[in-house]
């Protein structure tokens, strides 16, 4: 496995022109992915290959550190960089299908099909493991509102799962990925049976490089009108489980719309927009699971910081 991973094929895409339409991303471990991308062109900087070698170099460092398998996409929409790491291979997406789902329930109330301030009976056998806040309102009614926060910002578990019943279940949730150019996600499962995560079985995957697209369009793109994409924007920036994961990695004065994940073989994700000081956007979407075999390994907290702060020392680099 790790003579693997020293074996790392890199290209850099450097045309934003390109990029604004779409996400062309290559793997940094493997063959390309179906988009055709050029090699990086003659007249890039020469020092963006000597950045680019040194992160592939890092993340075999974390991976052999903290015994996982990561999976990575970062793109700069404003510079057109883009990087991916086992960009095609597939991860358990665990509660990173919620950005989709909350979305989802946005575009509904965009056509006129329901009302945020609507409400939901949270029965008391709706709920499942991991759903602090609908725990607490069992028996009561909630709006579609505070689900879509309880899910966003909580990860509350019963929450996604009353989302999914608005929108028709989880293939609901496939169809909403493909309509903004993610082409890889597919939720089959409920919660909190879609975090079983067991390798080799596709269910409830995603990609870096699918999830990054699909990412980008929700809170950068076109997939909601601006007022809408403010609103989810705004959830995700006020998730707290994120604290010791994506955001602890992030330099002073950077701000992040993300949200995390995980499950069974220490499966930990961590997918969303982070923004500069100086207001720069930048997608990253990391996904991992242990290389050990245990189900019941521990979470590596460490290994999503570390290469949050490597992704973004990287992509920030001036050649």
């Amino acid at each position: 496995m790790t003579e693997q991973r020293t074996t790392l094929s890199r290209r850099w895409f450097l045309n934003s022109a390109l990029a604004a339409v779409s996400i062309p991303l290559v793997s940094a471990c493997g063959a390309p992915t179906a988009a055709s991308v050029p090699d990086r062109p003659s007249d890039a900087p020469r020092g963006m290959g000597v950045h680019l070698a040194a992160l592939d170099e890092r993340l075999v460092e974390i991976e052999n550190m903290h015994a996982v398998r990561l999976g990575v996409a970062a793109h700069s929409p404003g510079t057109g960089r883009t990087y991916t790491y086992r960009g095609d291979e597939r991860f358990a997406m665990c509660s990173t299908f919620k950005p989709y789902a909350a979305a989802g329930i946005l575009q509904l109330e965009s056509q006129g099909r329901l009302r945020l301030d609507d409400t939901v009976a949270v029965e008391p056998g709706d709920i499942v493991v991991n759903s602090p806040v609908t725990a607490e309102n069992q028996g009561r009614q909630m709006t579609y509102a505070q689900l879509c926060e309880a899910a966003l910002t909580r990860s509350d578990n019963t929450a996604g799962n009353l989302l999914l019943r608005r929108l028709g279940g989880p293939d609901a949730v496939t169809a909403f990925a493909r309509s903004v150019g993610d082409d890889a996600t597919r939720l089959d499962r409920w919660e909190p049976e879609l975090n079983d995560a067991a390798r080799g079985d596709e269910r409830d995957t995603t990609t870096p490089a699918g999830a990054a697209r699909g990412y980008r369009e929700l809170l950068l793109g076109s997939a909601l009108d601006p007022a809408r994409r403010r609103i989810l924007t705004g959830w995700m920036r006020a998730s707290v489980t994120s604290d010791t994961r994506m955001r602890a990695g992030l330099p002073p004065g950077w701000v992040a719309a993300d949200k995390s994940g995980g499950g069974n073989f220490a499966t930990l994700n961590a997918a969303g927009v982070v923004w500069s000081p100086e207001g720069e956007p930048l997608v990253l979407v990391i996904l991992s699971d242990t290389t050990t075999g245990d189900r019941d390994a521990p979470f590596a907290d460490a290994s999503i910081v570390d290469t949050t702060a490597a992704l973004v020392s990287a992509m920030s680099a001036v050649p």
